[in-house]
């Protein structure tokens, strides 16, 4: 078997057992479903599943790697030494989430709306987002030229972190129907930059 059959035949048996898995989630619960569920409904052995996933939490969200978490961080001190750090957040977040849409966006949206109706995937949403916010308290404060416990990166972190859950939120309760994701994405940072009041 050559090397580009091989991959894609991996590719395909990981396809397969997401969408089942996704089936089950969205039929079952979440909560409801086990590995041996989704070995079941994809045609393969609990074991198999493992060689691609570490657990069903892998299967919906599976960004969730710590390599993965430290990219925001190092794409915001990738940016231009000029940009202020809003202007930064709202380049690197708009290049995030479009890259999370590009490759399948069926799939991430199904992965989203079974994390948003799950409490217990909310929470490691949750989690995450806090490691998110510490990786850009560091970055800002670079920017900042202040210190990462000083209130100025602190608070501008803990604002673009719930402005990402929120635009994720609103975003997938509406279906993804009537705004892009990018769009949002600037009206948010346009709210950020110049203020409420």
């Amino acid at each position: 078997m050559t090397q580009g059959l091989r991959a894609r035949k991996k590719e395909q048996t990981r396809t397969a057992i997401t969408e089942a898995a996704l089936d089950l989630f969205e039929a079952k619960g979440y909560d409801a479903t086990t590995v041996e569920d989704i070995a079941e409904a994809s045609n393969v052995s609990p074991r198999t599943f493992f060689r691609y996933f570490d657990s069903k939490l892998d299967v919906v969200l599976p960004d969730k790697a710590e390599d993965e978490e430290s990219a925001l961080a190092d794409s915001l001190d990738a940016r231009p030494p000029g940009e202020g750090p809003v202007e930064a957040a709202h380049n690197v977040i708009r290049q995030k989430l479009a890259e999370m849409l590009e490759e399948d966006r069926h799939t991430t949206m199904r992965q989203l709306r079974i994390v948003m109706a799950n409490p217990s995937l909310r929470a490691v949403v949750v989690e995450h987002s806090r490691y998110h916010r510490g990786e850009m308290v560091l970055a800002f404060a670079k920017r900042m030229n202040a210190e990462p416990d000083d209130l100025g990166p602190q608070v501008l972190a803990a604002a673009v972190a719930e402005a990402i859950w929120v635009i994720v939120e609103r975003w997938v309760a509406d279906g993804a129907q009537s705004r892009s994701l990018s769009t949002m994405v600037d009206e948010t940072f346009t709210l950020l930059r110049t203020g409420f009041g």
